[in-house]
């Protein structure tokens, strides 16, 4: 996959996948929110939110490097000596395709240890709070379709597949491998995962679950489960196997896995969520903007602190 595709259908798949969930949240609002219509000033204040989330991602990722030239880096400061002669660095498209679901999987690993040990340790919550917040699955909402701390973990896990990609393909003499088109394949299924698993769309279909639990792909059912606000698990964005491995592996289709409520278990608001809490909407804006839609609020807890 090069470049220009990636980018197409990158945008063309967000695009569909947002349109999807607006529509899903268009015909269920009276079952979800009862009697109580969503504001227009309420509407235009979640788009203010997005735009200020999407400024923040945007710019966090600006400062650091592209992917390729990570990749260039690493693979001119990575000396591995083969196990075998230098092979050649062509290969078929079924030796392609192991290495793509092999990429895919390391990646997944890296992810892994990163949400897990990273982004949901104390020191650094701070980064993934925002993306908590939500008490409902909507690409629609902030914090689910923009990221504003997101580079604190697209970094260490990036640098960490790579690395491992590489050292694993020097080792077997494939190190002048062209690997940029597998990394656009590789990310732009992660992407794929995230939207279908943040999507309250596709949440409706549990038969997607079933299908491709076999594979240990990241299922939005099984997602769902991580942003609750007492179960611990399901790290892995695009696979559990690691969770497997390790055992936070949460089974949606377990009883007491079922029904638990989202978000946080605590009061916390937009602002608050990329502020370190230092700073909160007031209770009368919360009220005017229905904050309280689609956040966990106090009645008291709208107050600068």
């Amino acid at each position: 996959m090069d470049k220009d595709l990636f980018l197409i259908l990158s945008l063309g798949c967000q695009f569909a996948f947002l349109a999807a969930d607006l529509i899903e949240r268009r015909l269920t609002r009276d079952r979800r929110h009862g009697a109580e219509p969503l504001k227009p000033a309420s509407l235009m204040f979640l788009i203010g939110v997005i735009f200020v989330y999407g400024v923040i991602q945007f710019g966090g990722l600006a400062l650091i490097p592209k992917t390729e030239i990570l990749l260039d880096g690493i693979r001119r400061h990575l000396t591995l000596p083969a196990l075998r002669p230098s092979a050649s660095q062509t290969l078929t498209v079924f030796q392609w395709t192991l290495l793509g679901i092999a990429g895919f999987y390391i990646a997944g690993f890296w992810d892994y240890i990163v949400h897990r040990f990273l982004s949901h340790s104390r020191p650094l919550w701070f980064t993934h709070e925002y993306h908590h917040l939500p008490n409902e699955l909507c690409l629609g909402l902030p914090g689910l379709c923009v990221r504003p701390f997101v580079v604190v973990a697209v970094l260490p896990s990036t640098i960490g597949t790579l690395v491992t990609m590489c050292a694993g393909l020097a080792l077997l003499g494939l190190d002048r491998l062209p690997l940029m088109p597998l990394v656009y394949a590789v990310i732009f299924a992660q992407m794929l995962i995230l939207l279908a698993t943040h999507s309250s769309f596709f949440l409706q279909f549990p038969r997607i679950h079933h299908i491709l639990k076999y594979t240990a792909i990241t299922t939005p059912q099984e997602h769902e489960l991580h942003h609750t606000v007492d179960l611990k698990g399901n790290y892995g964005n695009f696979t559990v196997l690691w969770d497997r491995v390790f055992g936070t592996y949460l089974d949606p289709m377990q009883a007491e896995n079922q029904g638990h409520q989202l978000g946080l278990a605590y009061d916390q608001d937009f602002l608050g969520a990329i502020t370190m809490g230092k700073w909160k909407l007031p209770a009368d804006l919360r009220e005017r903007f229905q904050v309280g839609r689609y956040c966990n609020i106090e009645p008291s807890g709208g107050e600068k602190r």
